[in-house]
């Protein structure tokens, strides 16, 4: 594994060689570098001696990408998670810099999970046993804690009028719950504080990926008679954004800060004269029926 290499001294530095001459077979065919594998090798033919990865934001920049694609290919292609017709992500950014994204799909009707074994099947919210599955462990106890917070933090980013604003630790559904514990700076964890996630993809990745699912929508309209607010949502934008190295990295790259798939899209096409016209509701009809397609007066 490639975060194992990574945290031994003197890693070889034909890491491409060396993974794929571990391989036994046809590498026309099979030895294509895994995600670990091409981030492993960018980073440490990109370091000088002695510097550490997240002080090369270009480099976390580039491998959150690669990340990124691999995972939307694992979702929306390969299908890990079940069948899917729609996908839709947007990227942010910390306070701090670091990329994150918010990935929304929609499965197709026969993949929808519909049972609590449905949804058991593709979520998991407690620790494995270290002893069958030391991965899976363990990269849930580094990557998919929540806190510690509570009364004992009332500090922690999360606390908000003296409660977690993730409504955390959550409580167990029933009482034959399995009930493994860690330690998070000097504080016993159980699995109430436990993020929902998919044990292969976190097992892939090394990553926090949060994994919730949704069976219906609501819409709350807080805005009653004579409470209006306006919000001009461009001047907050303008005037509270944070631009960190790993934003301007992003930007210069050019990678897509939103995406939308879905399964039937829109095409523009029309019949002669009969294209769609744009116009405001004082325009002179004469001059509206003299522009052409381009919103050129013909």
């Amino acid at each position: 594994m490639a975060r194992v290499m990574m945290a031994t001294e003197g890693a070889p530095t034909d890491l491409k060689l060396h993974f794929i001459a571990s391989r036994t077979k046809d590498a026309r065919r099979y030895n294509v570098p895994t995600v670990d594998e091409i981030a492993t090798l960018m980073i440490k033919r990109a370091l000088l001696p002695g510097q550490q990865p997240q002080y090369r934001l270009d480099l976390v920049t580039r491998v959150f990408k690669i990340k990124l694609k691999e995972l939307i290919n694992d979702i929306h292609k390969k299908h890990i998670l079940g069948c899917t017709i729609v996908k839709i992500f947007v990227i942010e950014f910390q306070k701090r810099g670091l990329p994150h994204a918010h990935i929304l799909i929609f499965f197709a009707e026969n993949c929808k999970p519909r049972a609590v074994k449905d949804v058991d099947h593709m979520i998991n919210a407690e620790f494995l046993n270290l002893e069958t599955n030391m991965l899976a462990h363990e990269t849930v106890a580094r990557c998919m804690m929540h806190g510690p917070c509570g009364v004992a933090f009332p500090n922690a980013p999360c606390m908000e009028d003296g409660k977690c604003k993730k409504q955390y630790p959550h409580k167990f559904q029933y009482d034959g719950y399995t009930r493994r514990t860690i330690l998070v700076h000097g504080v016993e964890l159980d699995n109430r504080w436990v993020v929902p996630h998919n044990v292969y993809l976190l097992t892939k990745y090394d990553v926090h990926i949060n994994i919730k699912v949704c069976n219906n929508i609501r819409v709350s309209d807080n805005a009653t008679e004579g409470n209006v607010v306006e919000a001009n949502e461009i001047k907050k934008y303008l005037d509270y954004r944070y631009v960190f190295t790993s934003k301007a990295a992003w930007r210069i790259f050019k990678f897509d800060m939103h995406e939308l798939f879905l399964a039937i899209k829109h095409l523009q096409y029309h019949l002669p004269n009969q294209q769609m016209v744009l116009f405001d509701d004082n325009d002179d009809v004469q001059e509206v029926a003299a522009y052409n397609g381009c919103g050129i007066r013909s």
